[in-house]
């Protein structure tokens, strides 16, 4: 039986797409060998929820990938190392009502919630993915360590934010 599991969004974008800034391309390094040796992988299986296909290959275009590879990827979610799970409207209104509480994008719920009992394991560098709804779903490894994406934000290193923050003398 494969092991089923979650690769988040901005491990492809990372995978894909070209650094733009030189700071960044150890990420982009690990992102791409991590997803490529994950698909190539023997016993696995890569759940993604339909909205999250979308998201990929929507990041990916605003990333200039090319057609190509685009194409190239659609393709390759369509075999049997993929299973794509449609979202249901009452999906969305969980998600919804869990990111009015806790204040994490809607987005991050309709890649993870709808496959809850079905993955083992989600792969995200989005600290927002540490948060208690998202472990509930499955355990949670950040293949990108010590970076951490979000959304919306440049990169940091997980280390350097917990020297700030000692340095201008806050709690972690």
């Amino acid at each position: 039986m494969p092991i089923s599991i979650l690769i988040d969004t901005n491990i492809w974008h990372f995978a894909y797409v070209e650094p733009k800034e030189l700071q960044y391309e150890e990420i982009h390094q690990k992102a791409k060998e991590f997803l490529f040796n994950k698909l190539k992988e023997k016993g696995i299986k890569i759940f993604l929820t339909s909205y999250q296909v979308s998201e990929i290959l929507d990041m990916l275009r605003k990333g200039n990938v090319s057609k190509e590879i685009r194409i190239h990827l659609m393709e390759l979610m369509e075999t049997p190392l993929f299973s794509i799970i449609d979202l249901h409207f009452s999906i969305v209104k969980v998600s919804f009502q869990k990111s009015l509480n806790s204040n994490i994008h809607i987005y991050d719920y309709l890649v993870a919630l709808p496959l809850k009992g079905t993955i083992g394991r989600i792969y995200s560098a989005d600290d927002h993915f540490q948060h208690k709804d998202f472990l509930a779903v499955a355990p949670v490894e950040n293949p990108l360590e010590p970076w951490i994406l979000r959304e919306g934000r440049k990169p940091f290193e997980k280390v350097h934010l917990s020297q700030k923050i000692i340095e201008e003398g806050k709690n972690i």
